[in-house]
């Protein structure tokens, strides 16, 4: 429970900062002086529904089977989520900005997720190796 808690407050976090980030800078470029409060209240709103989606991922079941079903699984939620919250803060209009918008979701987390695999695999890779090493040492 500490870890996906741990976890759902780093994505919270960091989520919450992107968006900030994204939000400043569009609004320099627009010529604004100030971030409106409403942006603000949008950007946390995103963190939050991404680190909801998040606890998702923690929380389900962790076998290798499983594995491509909770990427799946979390794609479909966060692409939906994050375009209907995008279009309601008026940050996407519909128009064909939305091809690019998908092109650049799609590649950000493949991006993220290949990162996130080699991690894991790595880890995998480590704890297989220790289960070899345990089951020798009892097999003598």
């Amino acid at each position: 429970m500490r870890k996906g808690f741990s976890l759902f407050a780093a994505v919270l976090v960091t989520a919450f900062l992107i968006a900030l980030t994204i939000s400043t800078v569009i609004t320099i470029t627009l010529g604004a002086d100030a971030l409106p409060l409403k942006e603000l209240r949008n950007d946390l709103f995103l963190g939050l529904f991404i680190a909801c989606v998040q606890l998702i991922w923690v929380g389900s079941d962790k076998s290798n089977r499983t594995y491509i079903v909770r990427t799946i699984v979390h794609f479909i939620i966060l692409i939906t989520g994050c375009t209907l919250l995008m279009i309601w803060f008026g940050w996407l209009p519909p128009s064909e900005w939305i091809v690019w918008y998908y092109a650049g979701f799609i590649a950000f987390y493949i991006i993220i997720w290949l990162v996130c695999w080699n991690v894991n695999r790595k880890k995998w890779k480590a704890m297989n190796e220790k289960l070899q090493e345990f089951k020798r040492e009892n097999r003598e």
